[in-house]
Order: structure tokens, then C-alpha cells, then sequence
């Protein structure tokens, strides 16, 4: 293994430190490192070059924290990784599922695995792989809430804003941020990312330059998206939102609450565009235009009945 440093001190202290490393290789070839040393280098080397850096670093913290004994939360941190077998994950598995979703645990899994592919392949703490076997929990079910034209309405209105107008601060911001992610079915995260010199009003399309996949995405444009993109124009030179993640989910759910509308999140948007969507285009289109790759995916938001299918077979 070959590695450059800026001084003679850092190269010095690297090499000692492999010499050590292989020095104390044990059975199998592998390192006697716990599960907690994997998981904060992971934590400080890896999750800082990958876009959900933010959740990876809490989500290993979470792993890694002390209940108010000094003790771990999570017992097997303080494990040797090449000691840790199937049935030790099985039952964290089991005792996480009391506590969380299936969709989570499974978000969770994702994780660790890719910890423990660092660790086999680069780090050599460990040369098995204990995930193989284990059977993953059922994902939860996909949200079938939408919202209705009604509790769009009464939101706006709790938010203060003005169809047709500029909105005067982040809380009206909100308003016309929910209307143009309802009309693109674009994620919170890319419409508050998206940049003025991203936006084509003439041509009607909106460039993403990252999403969630990682991939660039060209969203088009509806006139009423049009129309709503106009509306921030003025607000800032360079960002077409100036909110933060953090204000958008505090205005959006004062305003929810103040409206009287139950059981539906700011992200339930982009299910009720694509939703609507899926009637006017057909299952590449919608992909295309709202970046998935798995067709499959898609299906949720066809939901026309049996009996709606019904009257277009005569």
C-alpha cells in the first residue's frame, strides 16, 4: 500500500502506524478493531465525501452513544467486528423493529453494510460479511397520502401569501415552495438548492445539477410552475428560495396546524405531483421527469380503480 504526504513527520507516522497494523494482524488476516472504531472512521473519513453525509454522521452517532450508565446504547460497538456474527445482528434487527419501521431498520441496514464492506475490503477488521444471511424486514408501506386542492388552499392562506405576488418573507416563501413542488414534483431539497442561472422560464425547464441519485435532472416546467417561479424573482440574485431546510419544515408546519389539516408532510407533495402527473404521461415520461430509475417504483402512483380502467376498455 502506497500513500503521498505533505511532510516526512506525517509519512513517518502513517508507516509506524502500518508497521503496527501488521504487526498485529490476527486469525484470518484481519485486525482486532471494534465495531465502534469502524464506525467513526467510517463516520470521519467516509460519510463526508457522499451527499447524505448530514444523516450518515447522525445515524452513526446514534449507534455509537452512551445511555445515562456510561454504557453503550447499542452493545456490539464495543465488539471486535470479526467477532460479530448473523444471530448478533438478527437480534438487533428483532429489537429494533419494536421500536422503528421496516423502512428505517432496512435504511439502517444499508449503512452498516457498507461499513462493514469498508472494513473487510480496505480496512481488514474483519474478512466475513454477517449481513449475508440475514433475513431484511418487510419495508413499510408506501405513504398513500395526498393532498386535496382544499387543504392546499387553506395552508397558503395560513402561510399569508397572496397568489400573484412576491412573497415578503421566508414564511410566504413556504407557500409558493409547497405550490411548486405540488406542480413539479421536485424534492424539497432541490427546489431550495435550485439557482436562478438553473432556471429557463423561456424555454421552461429547471436544471437540477445534483439530486438525490446523484444524477443531473432537466425538470419541465408547467405554465402555473412558470408562473409561481416568476413570483420569487426579486427575493435573491443567486437562490430562487433563500429558506433552509430547517425554517421550510417549521413555516410549513405552523401553517398545517393553524389550517386544521391532519396527517400530511411537506414531502407528501411530490407523491400528490406525481400522482396527478401519471395521467397526463405515461410511466418513462414520469420517470424522466422526476429522476427514477426503477419503473417499478412508479406503479404507487397510477392509482386509477379497477373501475376507472373499466370505462376506457369499452
Amino acid at each position: 500500500e502506497k500513500k503521498t504526504f505533505p511532510s516526512k513527520r506525517e509519512a513517518v507516522a502513517w508507516a509506524t502506524a502500518r508497521e503496527a497494523e501488521l504487526a498485529e494482524l490476527g486469525g484470518g488476516g484481519t485486525l482486532k478493531r471494534s465495531l465502534r472504531h469502524a464506525l467513526e472512521r467510517y463516520r470521519d473519513e467516509v460519510s463526508p465525501t457522499k451527499r447524505g453525509e448530514r444523516w450518515e454522521v447522525v445515524r452513526i452517532n446514534s449507534f455509537l452513544k452512551n445511555g445515562p450508565d456510561g454504557k453503550p446504547v447499542w452493545p456490539l460497538v464495543d465488539r471486535p467486528m470479526r467477532d460479530i456474527q448473523t444471530a448478533d445482528l438478527a437480534a438487533w434487527r428483532d429489537e429494533r423493529l419494536k421500536k422503528v419501521k421496516g423502512a428505517s431498520v432496512l435504511r439502517e441496514i444499508g449503512l452498516l453494510r457498507a461499513v462493514w464492506a469498508k472494513a473487510k475490503k480496505e480496512w481488514r477488521y474483519t474478512n466475513a460479511d454477517p449481513w449475508e444471511d440475514l433475513a431484511k424486514p418487510k419495508d413499510s408501506r408506501a405513504r398513500e397520502r395526498i393532498f386535496t386542492d382544499e387543504e392546499v388552499d387553506r395552508i397558503v392562506q395560513a402561510l399569508g401569501w397572496i397568489d400573484g405576488t412576491t412573497p415578503k418573507d421566508r414564511r410566504q416563501e413556504t407557500a409558493v415552495a409547497l405550490l411548486l413542488a405540488l406542480e413539479t414534483a421536485m424534492r424539497s431539497g432541490e427546489l431550495l438548492s435550485l439557482e436562478w442561472a438553473d432556471v429557463d422560464l423561456e424555454r421552461r425547464v429547471a436544471r437540477l445539477q445534483l439530486t438525490k441519485n446523484g444524477d443531473a435532472r432537466d425538470v419541465p416546467l408547467s405554465r402555473r410552475a412558470v408562473e409561481l417561479l416568476k413570483c420569487m424573482q426579486g427575493r435573491d440574485e443567486t437562490r430562487v428560495f433563500t429558506l433552509t431546510p430547517q425554517l421550510r419544515d417549521t413555516y410549513y408546519r405552523q401553517a398545517r396546524d393553524m389550517a386544521g389539516v391532519e396527517g400530511v408532510t411537506f414531502h407528501d407533495a411530490r407523491a400528490t405531483a406525481c400522482t396527478r402527473l401519471a395521467k397526463k404521461l405515461s410511466v418513462l415520461e414520469l420517470a424522466r421527469m422526476i429522476g427514477h430509475r426503477d419503473l417499478r417504483s412508479l406503479q404507487v402512483y397510477y392509482r386509477e380503480s379497477a373501475e376507472d380502467l373499466a370505462s376506457r376498455l369499452d
